[in-house]
C-alpha cells in the first residue's frame, strides 16, 4: 500500500467531500440535500471557515475525510463535533481512518471530548466508535431549519 498523506482540504477536494457527504447520507438513510454543495465555498473555502476538514490522499487521490467543528456544551466545555467521517470502500482496513484520527488528535490536543452522531443503520461506524471507547448517550437530537 502506498503512503497515506493527511492534509486540510483544498479546493481540489471539493467534489470528493460532496460525494462523501452523499454516501454518508445514503448509509445513514438521511435526507439528501444540496446544503453542503451549495454552501461549501462560503462556509469552508473562505477567510473564516465554519468547519474544518481533513482529507487523506494516496498517490494524490482523496480516499478519506473527516469533517468537524467545535461547539460549547455547558456541562463539559468545548467539544470537537465530528460531523462526518468517510473512507472509500476499497481503502477501508488500509489504515486511512487511523491516519485521519491521528492527525485530528495531533491538531486538537487541548480538546477533552469528541462527539458525533450516526444513524441507527450505520452499524460499521457504531462498531468503530465502540472500538475507540465512545459511549452511546441517550439523547435525542432535533433540528429546525430557519
Amino acid at each position: 500500500m502506498k503512503e497515506i498523506e493527511v492534509m486540510h482540504a483544498q479546493k481540489a477536494h471539493k467534489d470528493f467531500i460532496i460525494k462523501a457527504n452523499r454516501v454518508i447520507n445514503n448509509v445513514n438513510e438521511t435526507e439528501q440535500t444540496q446544503g453542503l454543495e451549495l454552501n461549501i465555498d462560503k462556509d469552508y473555502f473562505c477567510d473564516k471557515p465554519k468547519f474544518q476538514c481533513l482529507v487523506a490522499e494516496i498517490d494524490g487521490k482523496p480516499v478519506g475525510m473527516i469533517l468537524y467543528s467545535y461547539f460549547y456544551w455547558a456541562n463539559d466545555g468545548e467539544i470537537l463535533w465530528i460531523s462526518q467521517m468517510f473512507v472509500e470502500e476499497e481503502y477501508r482496513k488500509a489504515g486511512v481512518f487511523f491516519k485521519l484520527i491521528s492527525k485530528l488528535r495531533e491538531e486538537n490536543k487541548d480538546i477533552k471530548i469528541v462527539s458525533c452522531a450516526t444513524g441507527d443503520e450505520n452499524k460499521r461506524m457504531q462498531k468503530i466508535l465502540k472500538y475507540y471507547d465512545a459511549h452511546e448517550i441517550d439523547l435525542k437530537f432535533y433540528y429546525k431549519k430557519l
